[in-house]
């Protein structure tokens, strides 16, 4: 199934943008270890769905990238993990 625009409209927030065959969303922090700490969050959901995103790290923000690579499109399963990335709580 291809990731729809309704779809977008569905998760947390309106930040997920379709760019390149990606959904893609740049989440800011206060500093490094925030960052850090987010990505550790996102490397254990990636492990769980077994969906692996591109991650960009900087002091202050993380760019996530995610689509299925054996369908070379968004499909629901870069859906599912864009929904559980929305829930991270970091502090």
């Amino acid at each position: 199934m291809k990731i729809t625009e309704e779809h977008l409209a569905a998760l947390n927030t309106n930040d997920w943008q379709i760019e390149e065959g990606s959904l893609t969303k740049t989440f800011k922090f206060k500093n490094f270890k925030e960052v850090v700490k987010f990505a550790n969050a996102v490397f254990e959901i990636a492990e769980n769905q077994n969906h692996h995103p591109e991650m960009k790290l900087s002091y202050s923000q993380v760019i996530l990238q995610i689509s299925n690579h054996d369908e070379q499109n968004i499909s629901e399963k870069c859906y599912d993990f864009s929904k559980a990335v929305d829930f991270v709580d970091i502090l």
